[in-house]
């Protein structure tokens, strides 16, 4: 937990300091550019491996998980803000698949019950108003047996720091000015929602870029 916080006190005002200086949607690209170039690449990688058929990527901000579907998938994109919307119709026109980008939140998704094979988030169930309302969603338009793929940070196990977390999430809420809670119970909360959790990988990203490194962790479940 020391060297976390020490982490964040090195590069936290530098990248304050950009974000400060740049559009949203420039913010973000940059970020997201960064976090891959420090091993955020290759778990969005993970993240989509081996994917087939319709896919719903939900939350997809400006398109930084396009780069990274492979072939035989169709992919449809929900993104509620305009412009991280317009950013990712952009990056869907460079993309080597058909990306449909629309418009659209987790917690009301514009998809028939039980038409899509996989639904895709990376880090968005930090940020939606209810993780419950949202999950129920991605379980209604995926067809049975179909694979839920999410790329989330987390609360920690720890005794220490996860108490901590919970404590300063408001602060952290001020922070980061997107919406993004550090305290949620994600692997817990897939569970509850019915969904058979079929793998999880721990993960922690050490960016400067992203200067807070919580616990992370790419899950994979089936409904």
């Amino acid at each position: 937990m020391i060297r976390e916080i020490v982490y964040f006190l090195r590069h936290g005002p530098s990248v304050s300091r950009r974000q400060a200086s740049m559009g949203r949607v420039e913010f973000q690209q940059w970020l997201a550019a960064e976090a891959d170039k420090d091993g955020l690449a290759e778990l969005r990688s993970a993240l989509v491996d081996a994917l087939r058929g319709d896919i719903l990527e939900v939350g997809a901000g400006s398109g930084a998980m396009f780069a990274y579907y492979g072939e035989g998938v169709s992919v449809t994109a929900i993104e509620p803000d305009d412009e991280f919307r317009a950013g990712a119709e952009e990056a869907a026109r460079a993309a080597d698949v058909m990306i449909d980008v629309v418009p659209g939140a987790g917690e009301s998704l514009p998809c028939p019950d039980a038409s899509i094979d996989a639904v895709v988030a990376s880090t968005v169930l930090c940020s939606v108003r209810s993780v419950q309302q949202t999950l129920a969603e991605f379980k209604r338009v995926l067809r049975p047996g179909g694979e839920l793929r999410l790329l989330e940070h987390v609360r920690s196990e720890s005794w220490l720091a996860g108490p901590l977390m919970d404590f300063f999430n408001p602060v952290w809420l001020h922070v980061n000015k997107v919406g993004c809670n550090w305290n949620r119970r994600t692997v817990e909360a897939v569970r509850e929602a019915g969904f058979r959790v079929a793998s999880v990988r721990k993960y922690k990203l050490w960016s400067p870029a992203s200067p807070a490194p919580c616990p992370g962790r790419l899950i994979k479940a089936v409904r």
